[in-house]
Formats: structure tokens, C-alpha cells, sequence
């Protein structure tokens, strides 16, 4: 399909993320606290790290960082950006959607499909202009008024019919303020853990920021295509990694998912050498990047973004890394962009082991607790498990509310503590 067809890439946003209800965990007053500056410290152990110069933006990707930047900081998602897929720096409007994305009395479909012709008579609008000053050849000084502003929109291309090429590279990209200020609102809970787990690996703790980047850390975040939890994975992808069958899937719970993306994005680094290339592969995959250098001649992002020109690379893998350094860049200035935030604090659980498979409902009786906070706690629990169909599962590490794991493993309640092990032998965790 061609690019200026109806295809809106950043459209995945807006469909799996516009009801942001992630898991409201029940958390006091005092407890909340204004958001820090990122601190990730020197990380002497972190593989091919340098604070200084790994995660810098060069001048080739700085258009590019400088775009998402103005996505994720200045562009709700009630607006829209019309822009060049190859030069994204370079955009043609931004548009209201508001009445697209916020008109609840109209189907979510039909929304949608309005949105849709919206979009393709605002490119058509657009094409027409480009197509005038294709075929226009007089002087700047001539120039009609309606078109000189795009004449300086395309000044620095340096291209061959750079106006008809234009129209064929147009694209649509939802704005996404809300939805980062809310990632970074929730990923409060998460991110020391995250961190932790990082370091555990050898990876650079910045990376624990990708979420944002994937799903603005949805923990209900699912696309079109399967892949689902903030680090979205795909089912495939998530096997080699994590339990996924009727009863659990462990791409939906951000911890488990943060170590198999940690084991992920090592062997990526492992295998092509350098973040930017490893980071590119956690979307394009590992093979698909080792094609591109292998095509271009080049393990250098900047020159593959340009010069690789393979249909499977497309819009979503040549920006991926760039994104990632926006957020970055995003998180270091949030003051700038947001203000003063406040994010939830870490998230404080006991763990008990299940020692035989048990319903959602009997387990939540013997801990005294509400089915609603094993949902909170536990959210590699599928929906066949949390309607009462199947059973919590042996050997599960099941996370309850701080200061329950005692209620669970009391002798009356032997299906949680095997009467061989003392109670210091309980997992318990506390994300301090």
C-alpha cells in the first residue's frame, strides 16, 4: 500500500491506548511524591557504556529526535500531525481530532473510518500544492503566497522531484502527550524494580524507559497484531521468554516481562555490537538488522536509516531508536514539558508461593483480600483465571497486598505454605 494511502503507523497509539485505564492500585495521599530527575549513575558494569557518549544524539538523528520530542511533549492525542515520513522533521499541519477521538455518542468504528477521509482530503489538500510547485518554474519573488510556505518546508531536500516524492511519503501521526505524562506517572511504581533487574543483567538502566516508547506504559496496552504488557511482545517472541498459555501470560506483568526484555536486548547487543543497533533490532528484530548492515555495508543507524531502503524497514523501525532518545531527552526536561508531576510511588507486595492450583476466589478467602487486588498485583493472571474458569496455578509466586503473606500462609491455609518450610522460606518483596 502506498504510504499516502489511508495508513496512519502512529494510529496504534490512539487504538489500543484510548482507554487508559491501567491498574488503579489503591495508594494513600502520603505516599505520592513529586517525580525525580532520572539518575542512572555511571554504570561501570553495563555492557558498551559510557555515560557520556552511549545514548548521545547525533547531528544525522537530531531532526528526527527533535519531531518525537514535539509528539511527546507538545501534541495530544486529540491532534494529529501531518508530516514526511523520510524528513519527519518536516511537517505540513497539525490538526484538531477531538471530535473524532472524544464524540462517545458516535460507534468507535465510525469515528474511526471519519477520521480516516479527514486525513486523506487533508493530504489531498496538501498533494495539490506540491503538485503546483512541482510544475511551477518562475522566481521565489512569484511565487503564489499559498505555496511559499512549503517551498521553505522542502529547501533543504536536495532531491529530484522532491514535491511529487513528497506527496508519496505523507503521514499521519497521533499526538501523544497525555498518554507519556501518564506513562510516566505509572511507571513510578516500576521503575526502580526495572532498573534493578537491568543492572542485574549488565544493561544499561536507560533502556528501562523503552515502554514508553512501545505502549506509554500500558499495562492493558495490546495492538492489532498480538503483541501485548509494556514491553509488547509478541506470542512467538514472549515463549522463548515467559510463560504464556490459558492461565498466565507474564508479557501483561512488567516485571517479568522487564527480564525477558533484558535477556532479549543482551543477546541483541551480543550479536550486533552496539545499542543503537540492538535497540533497533528489540522492534525490527535481530535478523532484520543484521540484513540491513549486511545491504548497507554499515553497522552506523544514521547511514542505514538513509541509505536501506527494504520494504520491511519502514517508518516504525528507522525511528525506533530516535524515539527512545526522545524520551530521554523528554524525561531529563519533564519539568519543561509537564510541570510539576507526581507519580506513584513503588509498588509494595509480599509474594507466596502456591502450592497447588487453586481459584482466583479460594486464594483470595485464605488471604483475606478482595479477587480485585490479586487482579491488581497479579496481572500475568488471564481473564480465564480472574472469571473464575481456570485455576491459579501451581508453583505460581502469587503477589498479595504488604503485610498479607502471614493471613495466606497460616496452617488453615495450607494450599499457599507447604507445612515443611518455615515461614522465613515465604518469598517476600518489598520494591524499597
Amino acid at each position: 500500500m502506498p504510504r499516502f494511502q489511508l495508513a496512519c503507523v502512529g494510529l496504534f497509539f490512539f487504538l489500543s491506548l484510548r482507554c487508559l485505564a491501567l491498574i488503579p492500585i489503591p495508594y494513600s495521599l502520603e505516599s505520592l511524591r513529586e517525580k525525580e530527575l532520572p539518575s542512572f549513575g555511571q554504570q561501570t558494569g553495563a555492557l558498551g557504556y559510557s555515560s557520556d557518549d552511549t545514548f548521545i544524539v547525533t547531528p544525522e538523528l537530531k531532526p528526527r529526535v527533535n519531531f518525537w520530542k514535539k509528539i511527546y511533549t507538545e501534541i495530544s492525542s486529540s491532534q494529529a500531525v501531518i508530516h514526511d515520513s523520510d524528513y519527519p522533521e518536516l511537517t505540513y499541519v497539525v490538526l484538531d481530532i477531538s471530535s473524532y477521538t472524544e464524540n462517545s455518542e458516535i460507534p468507535y468504528k465510525k469515528r474511526m473510518a471519519a477520521m480516516n477521509t479527514f486525513f486523506k482530503l487533508e493530504k489531498i489538500k496538501i498533494a495539490k500544492k506540491l503538485k503546483k510547485l512541482h510544475h511551477y518554474h518562475g522566481t521565489f519573488q512569484q511565487l503564489p503566497l499559498e505555496l511559499v510556505f512549503l517551498y521553505k518546508k522542502f529547501a533543504p531536500i536536495k532531491e529530484k522531484n522532491k514535491y511529487l516524492a513528497g506527496i508519496e511519503r505523507m503521514r499521519t501521526q497521533i499526538g501523544q502527550k497525555d498518554y507519556i505524562a501518564k506513562g510516566f506517572v505509572y511507571g513510578g511504581r516500576y521503575f526502580n524494580e526495572m532498573m534493578a533487574i537491568f543492572e542485574q543483567n549488565k544493561i544499561p538502566k536507560e533502556l528501562t524507559r523503552l515502554p514508553l516508547v512501545e505502549s506509554a506504559f500500558n499495562l492493558n496496552a495490546k495492538s492489532k497484531v498480538g503483541a501485548s504488557g509494556i514491553w509488547q511482545f509478541m506470542r512467538k517472541t514472549g515463549k522463548e521468554y515467559l510463560t504464556i498459555d490459558r492461565n498466565l501470560d507474564e508479557r501483561n506483568d512488567p516485571i517479568e516481562a522487564t527480564k525477558a526484555a533484558a535477556a532479549l536486548l543482551r543477546q541483541n547487543y551480543e550479536v550486533l555490537g552496539s545499542w543503537p543497533l540492538a535497540i533497533t533490532a528489540y522492534n525490527h528484530g535481530r535478523q532484520g538488522v543484521a540484513r540491513a548492515v549486511a545491504a548497507t555495508g554499515s553497522e552506523s543507524l544514521p547511514h542505514i536509516i538513509k541509505f536501506h531502503k527494504a520494504r520491511s524497514f519502514g517508518f516504525a523501525s528507522a525511528n525506533f531508536y530516535c524515539e527512545f532518545l526522545a524520551i530521554l531527552e523528554v524525561e531529563r526536561e519533564y519539568r519543561k514539558h509537564f510541570g510539576k508531576m507526581i507519580v506513584d510511588p513503588p509498588l509494595e507486595y509480599d509474594k507466596v508461593q502456591v502450592l497447588k492450583s487453586s481459584p482466583i476466589n479460594d486464594l483470595a478467602e485464605r488471604c483475606q483480600v478482595s479477587k480485585k487486588e490479586i487482579g491488581y498485583y497479579n496481572p500475568a493472571l488471564t481473564n480465564w483465571v480472574t472469571l473464575g474458569k481456570g485455576k491459579v496455578p501451581q508453583g505460581f509466586h502469587l503477589k498479595v497486598p504488604p503485610g498479607t503473606k502471614e493471613l495466606c500462609a497460616s496452617p488453615k491455609r495450607a494450599m499457599l505454605h507447604n507445612p515443611k518450610t518455615t515461614s522465613a522460606q515465604i518469598i517476600s518483596f518489598n520494591l524499597h
